[in-house]
Parts: structure tokens; C-alpha cells; sequence
């Protein structure tokens, strides 16, 4: 590294970054008054406004909130020679979240390390909370590292690392106290590197992190996610009474007690993304950074209870958690810390994956998840979790058992690595269990296990199974089973749904059901016709299936996540991937099929109604539609053909109709379809979504003779269509202009518009 000689001498740092400016995008080293741009997606946003950084209170004045996956600061550090014998590296942290296993680099809070020479350092946190240290002498790198959990989340902790040439050692102090060790072979001193000096981020290469990054090489691991202050660089080995006084000095500002850096201080801030041309504003959503499929609905003391799979590190798949929303009528959410993370020593540390919540004999909830563990061969069992305090009817924290559950049947051929998702209910004084699997050379399968006690478990077999070669859609493995009961149909029979989500080989990933009979006593599923049928037309919109009977109405809820189907580049601009789809209410309808609707409390929502016309014609009906227009609205739309063929409407329009959406249905052909070929006249955003997903979306839907009956809900890039209570089709749509607001019907000939009515929305404050 290019700089002075060495003559820095006694504890003063050579370098420190104290975080005190509190607002801008610029920090400055204390010392020489070098100032650093700070890069993060806040500063150049897209899709909204920008917005600033997130500043926060410090252990001393300001500090600065990492936002874990674009936060940074590249700097030059020229106040140290090119080699060194001693080393120490300070700083304040209060990490929002932890990596899991799977990667050796650092959630680095400084960085100048060229691991590929064995040159600079780099100290910072590993997985679970560990704290490293790492040093490059020029032929090896030494290394000191704390257990995991040493650094935990939501809170302050001081960490010191100390590299010692003429003691031949490198250690990691926490909190005043040594806490990890090692002694070198030989005295030699650190070679520096010709790099940057990061803060926030390590300076391993990008390409490396592109080839071991699942999120599409766009993201980069190492990343610091959480605050950082108080960022210090001595030339020099501090002493173990050096760094306890340091580390008293803080605490004697704030007698005694740090400063809070809890959920509320450095929690993710939904607030961030409230101007958002694309985010959804009346669907579930987390407050930022990656989420998948809902899961684990339950009723305790009120009030509704709903998890997501979550990775509050950034918005790219992996590190996977429970977020958790509470609500009082399953419209109107709010967000609570989250449930549960995986846990270096527990079941878990790959992982807490999908599942399912149900009752003790006490009436306690229980919950029920998928621990990933890639050390094991299965690297799949099904754990559970309890809450810390029962009475507590937000259940904000929770316990893990930390027990094996349910594990895969042996001597059975099924697939290695593929058991996920339990599913439980009671029923008849035992609890029973669904576990999704896929048979080894064959198609999906979904366990049944049956328990006296939710602790010992029975396998009793496969619930239900089906030619793989004749529905290859069906792919290899059923993720997400669930079995409910829908009553009795005409005949006086109880129905059962069962739905499932495909995955692997040959998988159309939507959810698809059968209607049957549950044959309790020998635990199968009877179908009353062999072949699979989907809820939602929509390609890759409408998947990820969770499901409860809700205790408080008998209803059966579904709850789904509605995959954005964005470039990971947009997920990283934007900070948010993807949100949950309306919760709907399946039932039997009176010719014994399967009936779907949103749930009757989202009518709540409806604030401004901006039409309600009858008996109209196309021309008529579209002129009383000129200046409504909005982006979060409920439309029910009742049509008949008058001569047309095809009929519908249009959605999200520009007035001279650059872009679009289109929703009709066509006679002749007996389908609904979703054309999206002009939703954004950007080529870009149109090329992206055509990469995950089909532009046109169709479906066969018969009418019957039947009036066309649409409910269509619009939710920024959210589109919902219902059709007649039996079909939907689940989409998203990223127009570029701003005036893209407005509605049209549309028809290729003589329509009657027998009603319309439309409705603003509000927000739900997620």
C-alpha cells in the first residue's frame, strides 16, 4: 500500500471515522479530514423518489445504519507504512441481522484485505455472530475468531481486533473482554495491500462473490447490515486494559447503560419505500429487504397471527427467517420483530423454512417449520417452536424446541434432500401432519403422520399420488400440501380440498387442488377426478399456498405470495421483493365445485367510490369511465356480449394507450386472458418479465350462458382477476409513465355493461 513510514506511536489512532456528521452522504476521516462518499441505493433511487441516508443516534452523537447489502464506503488509507508489526482495529456495532452458514467471507466492518496475496486485514462478523479477524502477513493469512452468537442483533457491542507481530498473536476482544486467540508459529509482521480500505463491505473479489452468490450475481455477501461507530485504526497491539477502558469510557457516558438499539431504533423502515410507483399498499408486504410465501396462520386471543418467509439482510433469496404480522380482522396488519432465526447450534443454521402452526392440548399455539441444516444427509427436518410467554396475545417471541419433530421415513424411496413443509391440524383428539416429499425416480407425494401427543410422531404413508409421467407438471417434489374440509356437498358428502405447489423437473409452479374425500382411518386422499386443476391462470403470480380454518368465522382462509417477477437488479434498486396476494375464502358452491373470493372484511378498504353505472353501452359506460383513474382500486365489473366475441377491460391505460393492460374474455375459445405485451413501454421492463413469466396469461373458463362477472383488483403492480368466484388470474404490471391510471371497456363488438362499480382503496399502513 502506498503511504508514510510507521511513526505513529502510543494509543492515538492512525485513522478514525466517528459518524458524527448525522445527515449527507459523505463521512470524514477524524484525522486528516479526507471525506468518503457513502454508496447505497438510497442516494440514486428508481421507481420513487430519493431518499436519505439512515442516520441514527450513536454510542457518541451520530452513527450510521448499514443497510446490509448496498451500504458502503471506499476510502485510501495513506497514514501507515507498507508493512507493520502491530495492528488494532476498533469499533461500535450494532448488527440488524447475521449471516448463516455457506460462506467464509465477512459481514465486514472494514475491509482492505487482498485474500488472493495474503495481504491487509479485515475484521468484522461471520456467521451467526461470530467476530474475526483476519490478517494477511504476506505468505498465509492468520486469523482469530469468537464462537458464534459472541455479537448479538439489536444491540451494542464493542469489538477490538488486535494483531501482535513481536507476540506472534492475533485476538478478538468483545465488550472489554478477550474472547478469541491464536498464536502464530512465528513473529511476522502485516503486509498491507494495495487496495481500498471498505467500510461495510468486503473487498474480496466481485467476480468470487458473483460465483457464489445465489441472487443472479447482482448482490454482493459481506455486507454489514446493521450501525457502525466509533470505526478506529491503531499502528499499534492495545492492551487487554486498553480496550476494558475503552469499552468503560463508552458506558460511563451513558451511566453505565448503552444506548438502545432495539427493533425500533434500527428495525426495517417500511417508511423507505412509501413513495413507490410499484409497491403494493393494501396487500401484505414486509417492511423491507425479501419475502416469500405466508405461512403459519393461527387465531390466538383476538387476534390473527401470520408468518413469512423473510431474509432481513437484503431483497435476494437465502438467510431465510420468520417475519410475522399480527392482525385484528386479516385485512388491517402490522408488522412485529421477527419470530424466529436460525440459530448456529440449533436445528437450524441453514435455515427456518416453510411450515405450519396448530394447538396444544392447552390451547397454546405451536409452531411447526422446515430446519435446514446442509451439514446433514437429509439436510431437512420438520422442528417446532413455542411461545416464550403465552399470554402475550401479540406472540412476539418465541422458543425453539430444538428437538427433531418429524424426520424422513427411511427404507421408504423417497427422494434424499426433499421433506418440507409440515402442515398440522387436530382432528379427533390426535393431531395429524402433511409433510411435502417427492418419491425417488417418480413424481411428488405428501407424508401423513399422525401423533397422540405433538412430540411422537407415526409415518402412516402417502396421502395421495399420481402419474408423474402423465402430469410432468406436477413436477418432482409437492411443496406446501395442505388438506381442508369445505362441509358437505349436495349429496350430503363431506369434500375435502387438497392443494399442493410443484416443484423440480418438468414443474408448472402454481398451486394446484383436487377435490375429494379424506379417508381418516386409513389416512388417504380419494379424489373425485384424477386430474390436478389450478386456482389461478396467472404464470408464477399466485404461488406458495398456506391455509387455515379460521376458528373464529369456520371459514377456510388461503393465504399465497404473489412473486413480483423482477430482475434481481430491480429487487436490489428497489429494496423490496415481492408481497403476499389477498386472503381468500375457498368454499363449495352449489353444483359442488370450487368457489374463491377474496374475504368479505377487504370491502373495508373501499374509501371514495369513483363509479357506479348500469345498463350502459361500451360507448356510454366509457364515457362516464373518462378522469376515473387511479392505481389502488376495486372494480366489479358486470358484462354481456351484444354481438361481441371478445370483451373486457382495460387496465392501468395511458391516455393514448402507449400503455396498457388488457383483461377479456373470448367466446369462441372459451378462456380468460391477461394480455400484458404494452404494460410498460420500457423495453427493459418488458424483456424482464417476459423472462419470468408468459406476457399474455389465458385460462379456459366456461360462461355458460352466463353474465361475465369480474372483480379485478389494482394494487400499484399488483392485478387481481376474479372471474364469476371460480377462477383468478394474479399478475404484475410496471407501467413507466405516470399517467398510466386510467380505465377503459373494451369489446370487438356490441356489449351490454349490465354494472361497474369502482372504488378507491386505502393503504393498510404495512
Amino acid at each position: 500500500m502506498p503511504g508514510n513510514s510507521n511513526t505513529h506511536t502510543g494509543t492515538t489512532p492512525v485513522a478514525r471515522w466517528s459518524f458524527n456528521e448525522g445527515a449527507g452522504a459523505e463521512v470524514s476521516e477524524t484525522n486528516s479530514g479526507t471525506t468518503a462518499a457513502i454508496t447505497s441505493v438510497a442516494i440514486e433511487t428508481k421507481d420513487k423518489p430519493n431518499s436519505s441516508l439512515q442516520w441514527r443516534d450513536g454510542v457518541q452523537n451520530s452513527c450510521l445504519l448499514f443497510d446490509g447489502y448496498s451500504t458502503s464506503i471506499e476510502t485510501t488509507l495513506d497514514s501507515v507504512g507498507d508493512t507493520n508489526d502491530q495492528l488494532s482495529v476498533e469499533a461500535w456495532v450494532a448488527p440488524r441481522s447475521h449471516g448463516s452458514h455457506g460462506t467464509d467471507r465477512l459481514e465486514a466492518v472494514v475491509s482492505q484485505h487482498a485474500l488472493w496475496n495474503d495481504q491487509g486485514f479485515e475484521f468484522g462478523l461471520g456467521p451467526h455472530g461470530s467476530c474475526s479477524f483476519r490478517v494477511g502477513l504476506g505468505s498465509n493469512t492468520a486469523e482469530a475468531s469468537t464462537a458464534s452468537g459472541c455479537v448479538p442483533t439489536y444491540e451494542w457491542s464493542h469489538i477490538v481486533g488486535v494483531f501482535d507481530g513481536d507476540d506472534s498473536s492475533v485476538s478478538v476482544f468483545v465488550n472489554g473482554t478477550k474472547v478469541a486467540s491464536n498464536d502464530l508459529s512465528e513473529s511476522e509482521p502485516i503486509s498491507y495491500a494495495d487496495v481500498s480500505l471498505l467500510i461495510g463491505k468486503s473487498n474480496k473479489p466481485t467476480e468470487k462473490a458473483h460465483q457464489t452468490n445465489t441472487a443472479g450475481g447482482v448482490f454482493d455477501v459481506g455486507m454489514f447490515n446493521g450501525l457502525i461507530d466509533e470505526l478506529a485504526l491503531y499502528e499499534d497491539a492495545l492492551t487487554k486494559d486498553q480496550i476494558a477502558s475503552h469499552y468503560e469510557e463508552i458506558r460511563s457516558q451513558h451511566d453505565g447503560d448503552l444506548p438502545k438499539a432495539g427493533v425500533k431504533e434500527i428495525g426495517l423502515d417500511p417508511s423507505l419505500y412509501s413513495d413507490d410507483h410499484h409497491r403494493p399498499e393494501y396487500h401484505l408486504i414486509a417492511p423491507g429487504h425479501w419475502m416469500n410465501e405466508p405461512h403459519a396462520p393461527l387465531y390466538y386471543d383476538g387476534q390473527y397471527h401470520l408468518f413469512y418467509q423473510h431474509n432481513p439482510k437484503g431483497p435476494y433469496w437465502g438467510n431465510i427467517h420468520w417475519g410475522h404480522w399480527v392482525s385484528d380482522d386479516l385485512v388491517h396488519w402490522r408488522h412485529l420483530p421477527v419470530a424466529l432465526s436460525p440459530g448456529p447450534t440449533d436445528l437450524d443454521p441453514d435455515g427456518i423454512w416453510s411450515g405450519n402452526a396448530t394447538y396444544n392440548e392447552d390451547g397454546d399455539p405451536v409452531l411447526f417449520y422446515t430446519a435446514g441444516n446442509m451439514a446433514n444427509t437429509p439436510d431437512q427436518v420438520v422442528a417446532t417452536a413455542t411461545p416464550a410467554d403465552p399470554t402475550d396475545s401479540e406472540l412476539v417471541e418465541w422458543e425453539k424446541t430444538n428437538e427433531v419433530t418429524i424426520e424422513k421415513p427411511r427404507r421408504v424411496g423417497l427422494r434424499e434432500n426433499d421433506f418440507r413443509d409440515p402442515y398440522v391440524w387436530r382432528e379427533d383428539g390426535r393431531w395429524l401432519c402433511l409433510v411435502g416429499a417427492g418419491v425417488r425416480g417418480g413424481g411428488g407425494t405428501a407424508l401423513v403422520y399422525e401423533s397422540k401427543t405433538l412430540e411422537e410422531w407415526q409415518f402412516k404413508g402417502h396421502l395421495f399420488q399420481i402419474g408423474h409421467d402423465k402430469y410432468p407438471e406436477l413436477g418432482t417434489v409437492w411443496e406446501l400440501p395442505i388438506l381442508l374440509s369445505l362441509g358437505e356437498d349436495s349429496d350430503g358428502d363431506e369434500k375435502h380440498v387438497f392443494i399442493i405447489s410443484p416443484v423440480g423437473a418438468g414443474a408448472d409452479v402454481e398451486v394446484y387442488y383436487w377435490l375429494g374425500e379424506w379417508d381418516a382411518d386409513d389416512y388417504r386422499f380419494v379424489p373425485d377426478n384424477e386430474e390436478p386443476q389450478r386456482i389461478d391462470y396467472g404464470d408464477f403470480g399466485f404461488t406458495g399456498p398456506s391455509a387455515m380454518r379460521d376458528p373464529e368465522t369456520g371459514r377456510c382462509i388461503l393465504f399465497t405470495i404473489a412473486q413480483d417477477q423482477r430482475r434481481p437488479q430491480d429487487h436490489f434498486d428497489a429494496g423490496w421483493a415481492h408481497n403476499g396476494g389477498l386472503p381468500l375464502e375457498l368454499y363449495l358452491t352449489d353444483d359442488d365445485q370450487l368457489g374463491i373470493d377474496p374475504i368479505e372484511e377487504l370491502t373495508s378498504l373501499r374509501q371514495t367510490e369513483l363509479l357506479d353505472v348500469s345498463d350502459q353501452t361500451l360507448r356510454s359506460a366509457n364515457e362516464e369511465l373518462i378522469g376515473v383513474a387511479g392505481d389502488t382500486l376495486e372494480i366489479l365489473l358486470e358484462i354481456d356480449s351484444d354481438g361481441a366475441s371478445r370483451y373486457g377491460i382495460e387496465l392501468r391505460k395511458s391516455p393514448d394507450g402507449e400503455e396498457r393492460t388488457l383483461i377479456y374474455y373470448d367466446e369462441e375459445r372459451e378462456h380468460i386472458y391477461v394480455h400484458r405485451e404494452e404494460n410498460s413501454s420500457n423495453v427493459d421492463v418488458r424483456s424482464g418479465l417476459a423472462k419470468r413469466s408468459s406476457l399474455v396469461h389465458s385460462g379456459e373458463f366456461e360462461l355458460d350462458g352466463e353474465t361475465l362477472r369480474l372483480r379485478l383488483f389494482l394494487d400499484k403492480s399488483m392485478v387481481e382477476c376474479y372471474v364469476q368466484s371460480r377462477k383468478s388470474v394474479t399478475t404484475r404490471v410496471y407501467p413507466t409513465r405516470p399517467d398510466a391510471t386510467g380505465l377503459a371497456l373494451w369489446a370487438d363488438g356490441g356489449v351490454t355493461v349490465e354494472a361497474m362499480q369502482v372504488w378507491e382503496l386505502e393503504g393498510i399502513g404495512l
